[in-house]
């Protein structure tokens, strides 16, 4: 698969997460040609693939668009923010890799046997997997119905690890035409290191496996691509955020 078709996957697992956020908080949903941007009470997102920052500035300074972007390149090499910062106007954030790997490319060892890996079904298990996710990403606005609804979803699904019987990582998956994006990958304090993040991950990479998808996809904070990378992924893209200050 080419660098191209990587990056490709990776935008499209970025619109399915930020369409799925969409419906579940009740936000507006506007879709231009090359602009995308949620608007509601409670979280603001803008995706532009223009270079037309006076343009784009124009309008947020009409409070008719957001005014922070998320800027998403096609390769690492690549800076669409450039125009934007180069108005001294805007903030920029720290972004993330997309990073992505054919599935089962890297296999990891067996997990620690106190470690249980389950796709969640059960209602217990659902609250279990929402409150590691709140904790880990200090969620606010999430509740289990929210949750509930998520997992509703066609081709999206929740993953959560036990460690000697207690609940200690989750995340979630989405499907996409051919690829799996996994988003919210996290452990609780106290049970980091041990493997457990890797092993969802790739018990989420299984089941897109089952249904015919043949290749992973996500994207990582500065923090994260290291662990990412000993499991297989690689970077292909990157995002840029942006604020208008």
């Amino acid at each position: 698969m080419t660098n191209k078709q990587y990056a490709n996957m990776i935008r499209q697992g970025h619109f399915i997460y930020w369409d799925m956020l969409g419906r579940l908080r009740g936000l507006e949903n506007h879709k231009e040609s090359d602009l995308q941007w949620l608007t509601g009470n409670i979280n603001y997102n803008y995706f532009t693939g223009t270079s037309d920052a006076m343009a784009v500035i124009e309008r947020m300074r009409n409070n008719e668009i957001p005014k922070n972007l998320v800027l998403l390149a096609d390769s690492m090499e690549e800076n669409p923010a450039e125009p934007f910062l180069a108005t001294g106007l805007f903030k920029e954030g720290s972004g993330c890799t997309g990073m992505a790997h054919e599935l089962l490319d890297t296999i990891l060892p067996e997990p620690d046997k106190r470690i249980n890996l389950f796709r969640v079904h059960e209602t217990s298990q659902l609250k279990a997997a929402g409150a590691i996710l709140n904790t880990v990403f200090e969620y606010r606005f999430f509740s289990f119905d929210h949750f509930a609804e998520m997992m509703e979803n066609d081709g999206q699904f929740f993953y959560l690890a036990e460690y000697d019987g207690i609940p200690a990582g989750a995340c979630m998956s989405q499907h996409g035409d051919n690829f799996v994006a996994i988003s919210w990958a996290g452990t609780l304090p106290g049970y980091r290191k041990l493997g457990i993040a890797g092993h969802l991950i790739q018990l989420a990479e299984r089941d897109g496996i089952t249904h015919g998808k043949t290749a992973g996809v996500l994207e990582g904070r500065p923090d994260a691509v290291g662990s990412y990378r000993r499991i297989g992924y690689r970077e292909y893209c990157r995002s840029i955020d942006l604020e208008l200050v």
